[in-house]
């Protein structure tokens, strides 16, 4: 006597997708460790980085020309 599960072709489909994106998703996490997760290569050396406090703060300067009122007034 034979025992055997008949899985429906759909729900083999959707097994193996979702399989396929595991292993994709636990793939990524480990080149993300391995990598440190900034995409180089841990086994070449780069130039230090430079901290960000070093670099001169951004500044935004907003001119005013008269009111609203005033421009609206002369239309």
């Amino acid at each position: 006597m034979e025992f055997y599960l008949e899985i429906d072709p759909v729900t083999l489909n959707l097994i193996i997708l979702v399989a396929s994106y595991v292993i994709l998703l636990l793939v990524f996490l480990i080149s993300c460790v391995l990598y440190d997760c900034r995409g180089k290569d841990p086994s070449k050396e780069y130039a230090p980085e430079v901290p960000a406090d070093t670099q001169p703060p951004i500044r935004l300067v907003v001119m005013q020309q008269g009111s609203a009122s005033t421009r609206w007034a002369k239309g």
